[in-house]
């Protein structure tokens, strides 16, 4: 009779918990089908980030190379598109061979054809307005020149001594100086097939929705063809006179010729009487200006 109640018991005990471990599979399962594609969604953003990064990275480095060829060959915009692709011959895939290179740099001219804009911001066409040097030009063939030899002594072409050299009234707001700056804007888009499956739609349909009236067009037809769009941009001292060529238009006062004082640097500790790397010099203290004392004195 014992055993006979013993089993009964054990049987009841087992019955009585057998729905609650159902409950537990079912409550675990409902949380892996509601956490695990939230958390893999994320992880494949953050991966579309790295390569956002990696993508920006490789432009920046292309806008370098195309600004020094750029001021090294009178801010022709063909061959500044050209060193631009030519640098990104690596994103797409470089290669340790001629065969490689050349197929990976084939890929870049096909697709930065239609995917990349290069604006010439300076100099801009009010730099030619104010600056041109009609001589220089006719040397060169060129339509409009900006002269760039001497620039230390002259404010205006020596062709032109009475320019509109004065930023506060000129069109550009620019001095001659400042007219021998190349400066360029660079927007790229990065292809569908250098993203993330989900994470780059999901990135360019975010871009659409947020800009949907983004008044740039070239940059809103980037996303609507799927391309995440990258800016970058570049400063360099011209090294060549730069010719006009389709130059933006951009008039300004500039900030009337002057540069922004930074103000009077904070107050800090004077310079040690010695090196800090001389042994004999490692309790340095302050050097107080009214007691004309410092630091141990060095051997």
């Amino acid at each position: 009779m014992n055993s006979m109640h013993s089993t009964r018991s054990v049987a009841r005990t087992h019955a009585s918990h057998r729905p609650c471990s159902g409950r537990q599979v079912g409550a675990t399962l409902v949380e892996f089908v509601i956490v695990a594609p939230t958390v893999l969604f994320l992880l494949m953003n953050l991966i579309q980030y790295g390569l956002m990064y990696h993508a920006k990275s490789q432009v920046n480095y292309a806008t370098f190379e195309a600004a020094r060829v750029g001021s090294t060959s009178n801010a022709d915009p063909t061959k500044i598109r050209n060193a631009f692709t030519r640098a990104l011959t690596g994103y797409y895939g470089g290669g340790t061979s001629t065969a490689e290179l050349s197929a990976s740099y084939d890929k870049a001219v096909k697709d930065v054809g239609s995917a990349v804009r290069i604006e010439i911001l300076s100099p801009s066409k009010e730099s030619f307005d104010d600056f041109n040097s009609p001589a220089l030009a006719s040397k060169l063939g060129a339509k409009r020149v900006i002269p760039n030899a001497n620039l230390s002594f002259l404010q205006c072409p020596v062709d032109v001594p009475g320019c509109s050299a004065d930023p506060k009234g000129n069109a550009s707001g620019q001095t001659l100086l400042d007219a021998n700056l190349l400066k360029i804007r660079i927007t790229y888009g990065i292809p569908t097939n250098k993203q993330v499956p989900l994470a780059g739609r999901f990135m360019t349909w975010s871009l659409g929705v947020i800009n949907k009236d983004d008044a740039d067009a070239f940059r809103a037809g980037l996303v609507k063809d799927g391309r995440i769009p990258v800016v970058t941009h570049t400063v360099m001292r011209m090294q060549s006179p730069a010719i006009e060529n389709g130059n933006a238009s951009s008039p300004g006062a500039g900030n009337d010729g002057k540069p922004v004082d930074p103000g009077t640097a904070p107050p800090g500790d004077e310079l040690p009487k010695c090196s800090v790397t001389d042994p004999t010099c490692t309790n340095i203290t302050p050097v107080d200006p009214g007691s004309g004392g410092g630091g141990p004195p060095c051997p």
